[in-house]
């Protein structure tokens, strides 16, 4: 069961040996020849140039053999270009039309820079006239009025965008493995999309990259689904080969009953879902403040303090004023976002960095404010202390935490030791039999054992205040039981694991067992792999990886084998996977992020077309100084022909001298 046969797999290996390649070598051969990586075809310059039609001028030749190149160079197209070429080089007139030519391309460089900075720099497309006139005063060469109105803009980001979509979608069909990364939302304009990212490998090295926008009529799993492969398949995507989808976890995305996730195993039968574990860990926050009275207490100051100076100059003034006299940082109190990871953790640290300044300025409005008296009331209160110190401790562990599970480059493996490591610091200093309760609470507790005064403050004592040390480490068991629970061990990633350097045994006579239970699960996963082929593999490889790249990380070590796939097909083709399998979702909140920061309220008409192609610019595009618009401009040349090229191309551009 789950076997490959034989000669499938000659086969196979037999047709990888036969696919042939552009060499190189050819263009220090012919001259003329150009090769466009992005589109995979060989060009003849040539040819293009004197615009004869042949498949070296379009759609470009896809027969990677050199005896395919000379037949182009003897071809009756090939031999009439290069007479018309010797020809145009003995007559002056043509040679000043080839000048104008260049003087032209240098202009449309000019105005597709300024487009690509547009959407590099999230700028609204009316500043394109104004970075147009900008170039003109400092002397660029520049059309004196084409293509600068905001549709011209609007085009040349379309051309750019659609450019840099083909070239990451070329890179995801050459890729072994593949992963998906999707999550719902809405705009300003409250228009519903799906945003996708991609993750593959190129050249062995995990590449993450936002893909498309996706306008969803409606939210149902089927929807949603079929948007996806829609998509994949316009490009000639192999869905076989999708490996992994990452979500926030919503029943839509992974129910077992209908989930997109199910959908999708329709088409990508070794599809694993992942439930983002940032996402995770902030669900088991929610779901402990929900069950900790103390915390709902704390988090009520919190947002009554935010209300107050946020809607308030006058009390923000006379905060900064006290902020300064007292020497506190220049905070503004923060708010508790249930929808921001990090939200309750910075506002707690910006809360207890100006305590003393807001408590002393509260205390100065108590006879004529009444909500800064019951401030002031609540926060002068030995509970209030103990809770803001008890917590800034915990979430600034669990901040510590969620930022590390939102790097990019993570694996299960890594998210494994994080967590694991968090839960037993979490045992360590609270679940003992004398609990420590952290550094920040520690000193509150010392600094209060005989003194009713806190940094200056003095606060009130209440009877039921005994129970606080307690009720502090039922709040610490049940973070660490919900994180515990939320983070439950997965078979197909901890057999994964096995080809993490770090994992290996310590000793050369643990070796001859180790992994084969992991590889026996990870062979009945994926039945494309052949079981019996992969065991004799992994008696080598694993051998090779102790001897050699023991202190690689996991990422590191594919790099440096990825060369040796033709020695270990089956065992790096699941290291393969395992690098593309997605443990987040993060970079969709990345993106819709950017989204927002594109699509505000005074661009809240951008359509999602629009807004998907400024979002890859920003997200994908090259930096503004690495741009090289010759690419973009062929291919809006290619649409159809352009009146700035026409023989009176002289009149149309500025700052040229004939």
């Amino acid at each position: 069961m789950g076997k490959r046969k034989r000669d499938d797999s000659d086969q196979n290996s037999k047709s990888a040996k036969n696919a042939r390649s552009f060499s190189q070598k050819w263009l220090q051969l012919f001259l003329w020849l150009r090769f466009d990586s992005m589109l995979n075809a060989m060009f003849c310059d040539i040819c293009q140039k004197h615009k004869l039609k042949n498949n070296f001028v379009k759609p470009g030749s896809t027969n990677f053999r050199k005896s395919a190149v000379v037949e182009h160079a003897n071809s009756n197209d090939h031999v009439q270009a290069l007479k018309l070429e010797t020809a145009s080089k003995s007559n002056p007139i043509v040679s000043v039309f080839e000048k104008v030519h260049e003087k032209t391309d240098n202009a449309m460089c000019t105005l597709f820079r300024n487009a690509y900075f547009i959407a590099k720099e999230n700028l609204p497309m009316d500043k394109f006239q104004s970075l147009n006139d900008l170039n003109k005063s400092n002397g660029a060469v520049i059309t004196s009025k084409l293509y600068q109105e905001n549709n011209a803009c609007s085009e040349f980001i379309q051309i750019i965008s659609d450019s840099i979509e083909q070239e990451v979608m070329s890179d995801v069909k050459l890729s072994p493995a593949g992963g998906i990364m999707i999550d719902e939302s809405t705009d300003l304009a409250t228009q519903k999309h799906l945003i996708l990212y991609l993750s593959y490998l190129k050249a062995g090295e995990l590449k993450i990259s936002y893909t498309k926008l996706l306008n969803l009529s409606s939210g149902t799993a089927v929807s949603i689904t079929a948007h996806i492969i829609a998509y994949l398949k316009s490009f000639g995507v192999d869905l076989s080969k999708i490996f992994g989808m990452g979500s926030d976890g919503a029943s839509v995305m992974i129910g077992k009953h209908g989930g997109v996730s199910q959908l999708l195993k329709d088409t990508s039968p070794h599809l694993v879902e992942v439930h983002c574990v940032a996402h995770r860990l902030a669900l088991a926050c929610v779901d402990t403040a929900k069950e900790i009275p103390d915390i709902q207490f704390l988090e009520s100051i919190v947002s009554t303090v935010y209300s107050y100076y946020k809607h308030s100059p006058t009390n923000l003034a006379e905060l900064r004023s006290w902020q300064l006299i007292i020497d506190d940082p220049l905070f503004n109190p923060l708010d508790i976002h249930k929808v921001r990871w990090l939200s309750m953790g910075n506002a707690l640290d910006n809360l207890r960095r100006s305590v003393v300044s807001i408590v002393n300025m509260l205390g100065d409005q108590t006879d004529t404010d009444i909500v800064a008296n019951s401030l002031h009331n609540s926060m002068t209160t030995y509970k209030f202390f103990f809770m803001l110190y008890f917590l800034s401790d915990l979430f600034g562990k669990i901040n510590q935490l969620s930022k590390s599970l939102q790097k990019r480059d993570l694996s299960y493996a890594t998210v494994k030791q994080l967590v694991d490591s968090f839960l037993m610091a979490i045992e360590a200093e609270y679940l003992t039999e004398l609990p420590s309760f952290g550094p920040l609470c520690t000193e509150f507790l010392k600094s209060t054992e005989q003194s009713d005064t806190f940094k200056t403050i003095t606060f009130q004592r209440n009877h039921r205040d005994i129970h606080l040390k307690k009720r502090a480490v039922q709040c610490a068991q049940l973070i660490h039981d919900n994180i515990r629970d939320r983070f439950p061990d997965n078979k197909i990633f901890e057999a994964f694991s096995v080809f993490e350097p770090s994992n290996f045994p310590s000793s050369v006579a643990d070796l001859p067992r180790y992994g084969e239970q992991q590889l026996e699960c990870l062979g009945d996963h994926y039945n494309l792999i052949n079981q019996e082929e992969l065991q004799v593999e992994w008696g080598i490889l694993k051998y090779l990886i102790f001897n050699n790249y023991k202190g690689l990380s996991f990422a590191d070590l594919l790099t440096a084998i990825i060369s040796r796939k033709d020695q270990f097909p089956n065992a790096i083709s699941l290291m393969e996977i395992s690098r593309i399998l997605p443990v987040s979702s993060v970079e969709c909140e990345r993106g819709f992020s950017r989204q927002n920061i594109i699509k505000t309220k005074l661009r809240c008409s951008l359509g999602i077309d629009s807004l998907d192609q400024l979002m890859r610019i920003s997200l994908v595009g090259v930096d503004v100084k690495d741009f090289d618009p010759v690419p973009a401009i062929r291919k809006w040349q290619s649409v159809r022909n352009r009146h700035v090229y026409q023989n009176n191309a002289f009149s149309k551009l500025m700052n040229v001298r004939s």
